[in-house]
């Protein structure tokens, strides 16, 4: 699931557990699914920033190969 469909299902959950007809057992089951789904974005979100911090670092050895390169 993407994070932003993952967001969005967390979204409705709370809105859901907002409604005062939702039933302690059906609110227990909509907190237990969205503390999964805060889960699975934590873990998208550190996933694309270790990616971002990979390319960042590809790209400072490079830029310093050129910087070194001229001198």
């Amino acid at each position: 699931m993407s994070l932003e469909n993952s967001l969005n299902e967390l979204e409705n959950i709370a809105n859901k557990l907002e409604n005062d007809e939702v039933s302690l057992e059906d609110g227990i089951a909509l907190y237990e699914k969205g503390i999964a789904l805060t889960k699975e974005c934590l873990e998208l979100l550190n996933k694309n920033r270790n990616k971002i911090d990979e390319i960042k670092n590809e790209m400072s050895k490079l830029t310093d190969k050129i910087i070194q390169g001229d001198k």
